[in-house]
């Protein structure tokens, strides 16, 4: 889940600018000969000083992502029938990869208009008829709702199967996450 957050200019003291400090803020930059730079100090002043600045066309950098992962639907191997997204929903990105043993860690990020409590009882119901039990989750989180699953395979050696569900409430959409460690 990505969360972008807003800065506000604020005094040294942690407070918002008020209208005096900001016009006495404004005054010190403008300039005396609109050249677009601040007085910096009297001329001749060795404190100036000279940036290159970055040409306004230069893209900033994009993400990059695991070749493992899948924007906009489900990766190769992803366990659809057991995780797939409600069918309102819409798949941000998923991935699975190969983790320890026979074990592949999946996961999988979705927006859907469904209620927090609808997605984790469709995505419950399935994981609950694969045999995994719900755990209670005692963890403080600033989710509006998580669960989390498991199921012990009993093979040669015994595996623990791990499935977390947690859903965040963004009013008209629940952000969904599932992650875990499956034999797929």
């Amino acid at each position: 889940m990505l969360l972008l957050a807003g800065l506000t200019a604020c005094q040294a003291d942690g407070g918002p600018a008020s209208g005096s400090d900001a016009s006495a803020r404004s005054a010190a930059s403008d300039t005396s000969d609109d050249s677009g730079r601040g007085v910096r100090g009297e001329p001749g002043d060795d404190a100036e000083t000279t940036t290159d600045p970055q040409p306004a066309d230069t893209p900033a950098a994009l993400p990059t992502f695991d070749p493992a992962t899948t924007v906009g639907g489900y990766a190769p191997d992803f366990p659809k029938d057991l995780l797939g997204a409600p069918d309102d929903a819409t798949v941000l990105a998923s991935s699975a990869v190969p983790g320890d043993g026979r074990l592949t860690e999946v996961t999988l990020n979705l927006t859907t208009s469904r209620s927090a409590q609808q997605v984790i009882d469709q995505l419950a119901e399935r994981l609950r008829d694969a045999g995994f039990e719900e755990s209670a989750s005692t963890t403080f989180s600033g989710l509006t709702a998580q669960t989390t699953f498991t199921r012990k395979q009993q093979h040669k050696k015994p595996v623990l199967e791990t499935v977390l569900l947690g859903v965040f409430d963004e009013g008209e959409r629940r952000l969904v996450t599932v992650s875990g460690s499956l034999v797929v």
